[in-house]
Order: C-alpha cells, then sequence, then structure tokens
C-alpha cells in the first residue's frame, strides 16, 4: 500500500495506523497512500502495539468518547515514552476535537480520512515534536571568492555522498543567486525555487517551503536559484533567515552553495551554519582572495565559526604545494581533493553520485571521506594513492631527461621574491 522501505534511517516519517475499526484503518491507510508530502513509511497496520518504534502513529478513536483517554495510553512504548499521536474521529463537532486533545492526542481530523487533512497533521505535528527534541541539522555553507574553484560541483557531489553514507535526509540551498548552478549539475528543471519565499508580507511555513523544493530521484531535495537574473536581488536577510530556520527542523543535512558574490544574505547564512566550507585552489589567483576573505571574516566578528579550507583539484606536482598554501593561509586545511577529471567531467553528465560512475576514483574517495568528516565519521584509506605516486615519480624522470633552460639569476632571483610574497 506505501511503498516506502526502511532501511538505516531513511528519508520518511514511520507511521503507525491503529483503531479497533477494521475499515477506519483501510480508510486511512488508502489516503495514506494519495499523502505526497511528507513522505511517509507504514510500520504496522493492526491493533497490537507497532512492530518498529513509530515517530507518530495515527489512531481510530471510535465512538465512545470515555475509552479515549486510555487508547492513546495504550500507545505508550516499551521504555515509557509516547510517540506523537494523530487521533481520527468521526463526528465532526468542536467539542470532540477538544476532547480528543484532552485525551492526549497532538492533533486532530475528521474520518472518512482525506490525503490533504493528513498531510497537513503529519507536517505540523512532525514539526512541533522536532522542536520538543531539539532537532537542528547541520548547515555547512560551501563558498569561494575566486570562482572557478568547483564548489557547485563540489556541493552536489557532496549531497550525493552524504546521503549514500547515512541514507540522511540532504537539502541542498543554491544562493549562487546569479548563476544557479545546482540546477543544471543535477539536470533538474525546477518549476519552483526560493524566489517564492521572499515575500515580505507572508510568513514561510512548512508547506511553502516544500512546495518550493524539488527532488531529485536520488532522495536529495534543491532549493533552487531563482529562474531569472534581476530575481536574485529580491532575496533578503530575512527571508533567508526563515527558510534556513525552516530547513533545519526539517532535514539532516543542508548544504549551501554560497558562489562567489559576498553579500549581506550570505552572512545572514553564515550565521546559521555548523560549518563553513571555503574552497581553494593552487594558485595565486585562488590563495590571495582567500587571503581577502580572512581579512573580512575577521571583521564580522562572528562566533563560533571559522572557515575550513578545502584544497580542490590538488596534484601534487604542482609547485604551489600543500605547505605553501598553508603558510600563506596561516591554518592547515581540512581536506584536499586530488585532481579528477575524468570522474567529474562524467560527474557532470550524469548528475548522479560518484560511487556511481567513478568507481574506486582518488576524486570519489576524498569526497566520501570528507562527507565522512561532516557526519563525525572516521576516514577510510584513499585508493589510487600508489598511482599518484608513479604519476610524480614519471614526472620527475622526464623532468630529468629533458633540457633545462638557463635562467638569468637575477631573474631567477625576482621570481622566487616574487613567489614568497603571493603565497
Amino acid at each position: 500500500m506505501i511503498a516506502q522501505p526502511l532501511h538505516g534511517r531513511s528519508n520518511a516519517l514511520t507511521v503507525a495506523v491503529s483503531g479497533a475499526a477494521a475499515a477506519s484503518r483501510e480508510q486511512i491507510l488508502e489516503a495514506l497512500a494519495r499523502v505526497t508530502e511528507p513522505r511517509v513509511a507504514i510500520v504496522t497496520a493492526n491493533t497490537e502495539p507497532p512492530d518498529e518504534p513509530a515517530e507518530m502513529v495515527i489512531i481510530s478513536l471510535g465512538e465512545d468518547e470515555e475509552t479515549w483517554s486510555l487508547q492513546i495510553q495504550d500507545l505508550a512504548r516499551a521504555d515509557g515514552s509516547q510517540p506523537a499521536v494523530i487521533a481520527a474521529i468521526g463526528e465532526r463537532s468542536g467539542d470532540a476535537v477538544r476532547k480528543a486533545l484532552r485525551a492526549g492526542a497532538d492533533d486532530v481530523f475528521f474520518l472518512p480520512a482525506e490525503p490533504v487533512d493528513l498531510s497537513r497533521c503529519l507536517v505540523r505535528v512532525g514539526e512541533t515534536r522536532r522542536r520538543a527534541d531539539g532537532r537542528r541539522a547541520t548547515i555547512c555553507a560551501l563558498t569561494s571568492v575566486a570562482g572557478g574553484a568547483g564548489v557547485s560541483s563540489l556541493t552536489a557531489a557532496l549531497g550525493f555522498a552524504l546521503m549514500r553514507l547515512g541514507h540522511q535526509r540532504v537539502a541542498l540551498v543554491d544562493l549562487g543567486l546569479q548563476c544557479g548552478a545546482l540546477a543544471a549539475l543535477l539536470d533538474l528543471n525546477p518549476e519552483h525555487t526560493l524566489s517564492e519565499l521572499v515575500d515580505p508580507t507572508t510568513t514561510v511555513d512548512s508547506i511553502r517551503l516544500e512546495a518550493s523544493l524539488t527532488a531529485h530521484p536520488s532522495g536529495l531535495y534543491l532549493l533552487a536559484a531563482p529562474k531569472r537574473v534581476e530575481e536574485s536581488e529580491m532575496v533578503s536577510v530575512n527571508s533567508v533567515a526563515a527558510f534556513l530556520d525552516l530547513m533545519r527542523q526539517l532535514f539532516d543535512f543542508i548544504l549551501i552553495d554560497c558562489g562567489h558574490h559576498m553579500s549581506e544574505t550570505l552572512v545572514a547564512a553564515w550565521e546559521r551554519s555548523s560549518r563553513l566550507l571555503y574552497v581553494v585552489e593552487q594558485s595565486v589567483t585562488s590563495v590571495r582572495p582567500a587571503q581577502r576573505f580572512l581579512e573580512m571574516f575577521g571583521r564580522l566578528a562572528l562566533t563560533g565559526l571559522e572557515p575550513e579550507f578545502i584544497l580542490n583539484r590538488y596534484a601534487a606536482a604542482n609547485p604551489f604545494s600543500i605547505e605553501k598554501i598553508e603558510a600563506a593561509l596561516r591554518r592547515p586545511l581540512t581536506a584536499q581533493i586530488p585532481r579528477d577529471d575524468a570522474a567529474f567531467l562524467q560527474f557532470q553528465i550524469e548528475s548522479a553520485d560518484l560511487a556511481g560512475i567513478a568507481g574506486k576514483s582518488g576524486g570519489r574517495d576524498a569526497v566520501d571521506n570528507l562527507a565522512r568528516k561532516l557526519c563525525g565519521m572516521p576516514a577510510l584509506p584513499l585508493a589510487g594513492s600508489s598511482s599518484f605516486l608513479f604519476s610524480r615519480l614519471r614526472s620527475a624522470f622526464k623532468s630529468t631527461r629533458q633540457p633545462v633552460p638557463v635562467a638569468h639569476p637575477v631573474e631567477h632571483h625576482e621570481r622566487e621574491g616574487a613567489l614568497g610574497t603571493s603565497l
């Protein structure tokens, strides 16, 4: 009836259906089958206690109002905790609703069940419970002042990796407002975007938010950048703060593509972020803007948040070594993603998880390890490290066989001085 599988930590809300009347249970199940948001997985649907702990129980209370309180109390788990309870009643009156709520129900709907009523109850009760439990998503903002560093590709690849490693409910937010690269990388044509959440005269609620999200076949959700470039000017600090505060109650991980245009809206996103990942490459035109970013970030005085630097497209033979970059930034690199043009080119073509299209490539393994670090999981040994070593040895061998032009001593001294100043 509901075809959402339960494995690990799924993206579906686990629901049990209970009640003495079999006809009512069947009718509720039929209505649940037509609910599209939120995603629902049925744990059990009978009169016995749930086979597995469910986040929520929908119970048909019947006509005897004197037993309602006992029926709801009987739903308590073995450890004494009570699941969220949505009550189904037949009498359409305010008095019956009040009695069901006083009996311990978190929300009420009338029989026969309608999908729109079930959806409203599931979303409202789910959000209330998550607030009470203090559930908050891990929000990671990825940015780079210098364009072309691979921020969008890394954001999407991390999203796929997080889904695969932890079965997490993951959302991507495209705050690269004038570029909108994430939709292209995921091969999506969003009908709705975050521009629908920026009306200052209305409140952003979960229904409007979920209507603005675009689902990828993998299970990722995308809050896309506005369709028109000029609409990006309408995205305000308050609107960004509102939808991020709401999203962190609905998702486990939120990855924000901040693009490379600094603005007040990005500062609002950073204020709500758990981690800020700055993507840098092995070049003066990438490292120098990173230094300028650090100067600006220091002036913002955001407490509890420090930029972490990710070296993308790393090549061991590049003269701009890790040591020089770390010395220039005066802080260690958090991770290195090796240059893997073949894997990331295929990633752009397939719009799918690197695990399925790149095999055991160095780029895929490094992205996986970065995702594991964000989840608090230990890193795994990188595959292909020997191939990088042999590649470096071959490069060194070729350099010994090729004539090296002799530089003028003064020119050589000036080039060394320029390198030290730049990095």
